[in-house]
């Protein structure tokens, strides 16, 4: 590389996934960029994550803690000791391509560029999903198919994101501890009038839940039920959650409901999850006196970039709430991508 290429610090936080994290690893240290630092911060591993670093990767700067921080925390803890200019953000059940790097700072184009994310293809997702590019709807589900411009997108995954490590000296709130941080940082910068942008040149590839899936179900149902809420809650504008309330109320019943039959949610979970919120009332307001100090744009400009849909599926019943989803929408005088 040019000697005027910017410094890039890659920060991977790591929770007993040494065979992960050596294959993510060593497809980093092929890459060709430099100047490139690199940061693992573990959580507290009792696998041999922190010995595999410690005698494989011994140029790699090893952040080791006594306890799980949890994904954002970690990464916080990760980018404060970061010394680059540009910080990329990567999962570590990942392997990266060549060109990676390069593909996320050719997307930095003007100053209104805050998150760059990579293509990131996941094992197990059918190709004609990356045909076009995902969005989420106003509940936080994640949605497919709904931008045709490919460079286009809601939010950044945390799989593989990269910003200007000034501007974000601090990318997550601890309290979030993991899912949704992604999500709540794009948001973030989208009401501060900032755009993301995808590089599909950057190709990451994702085993996904490498971590997660080890992890409890009602636990995993707490943090991503918990924190899509507390990203409703703190970024909308109050209008805004007024109009989506009965939205809320709706999925609140079902998800509550199904859970009791499916195995897909933990009743237990999600209690909890509304639970955290109605006790942790003033850290909320607190949190949504912050955002909303930061905004600069109404969310008219934001909800163009989320889709109404409600069900991400085919067949009648998915087709008949979407249409009933987008008729409310438009009652209320909201707009949405599609």
């Amino acid at each position: 590389m040019p000697p005027e290429s910017p410094s890039v610090s890659v920060v991977i936080v790591n929770y007993n996934g040494a065979p992960l994290l050596d294959a993510c690893l060593d497809s980093i240290q092929r890459q060709d960029y430099h100047p490139l630092e690199l940061i693992v911060v573990d959580n507290g591993s009792v696998d041999e994550s922190v010995q595999l670093v410690r005698s494989k990767f011994p140029d790699v700067r090893l952040l080791a803690q006594d306890h799980n921080l949890g994904f954002a925390e970690g990464n916080n803890v990760g980018v404060r000791a970061a010394q680059g200019t540009y910080v990329v953000l990567l999962n570590n059940d990942t392997e990266v391509t060549p060109g990676w790097i390069q593909g996320l700072l050719h997307q930095f184009k003007g100053p209104r560029i805050a998150v760059v994310t990579s293509r990131v293809v996941t094992d197990g997702v059918p190709d004609h999903f990356y045909t076009m590019n995902g969005s989420l709807n106003p509940l936080g589900y994640n949605v497919m198919r709904v931008f045709d411009d490919l460079s286009l997108v809601f939010f950044a995954g945390g799989a593989s994101l990269m910003f200007r490590r000034e501007e974000i000296p601090q990318p997550f709130p601890k309290e979030y501890f993991l899912y949704h941080e992604d999500v709540q940082l794009s948001w973030r910068m989208r009401l501060m009038g900032r755009e993301i942008r995808m590089a599909q040149s950057s190709i990451v590839h994702h085993r996904g839940s490498g971590t997660t899936k080890k992890q409890s179900s009602a636990m995993v149902t707490f943090y991503q039920e918990r924190n899509k809420l507390l990203n409703a809650l703190t970024l909308f504008q109050a209008s805004t959650l007024i109009r989506l309330l009965p939205m809320f109320v709706t999925d609140m019943l079902a998800k509550t409901f199904g859970s009791l039959f499916m195995k897909r949610k933990s009743f237990v979970g999600i209690v909890k999850a509304y639970t955290w919120c109605l006790g942790n009332i003033s850290w909320l307001a607190g949190q949504r006196h912050a955002r909303q100090a930061e905004r600069r744009v109404p969310d008219g400009e934001i909800l163009r970039f989320m889709s109404g849909r409600l069900i991400d599926h085919e067949g009648t019943v998915a087709r008949i709430i979407n249409v009933s989803s987008r008729w409310y929408a438009r009652l209320v005088g909201l707009r949405f991508h599609d």
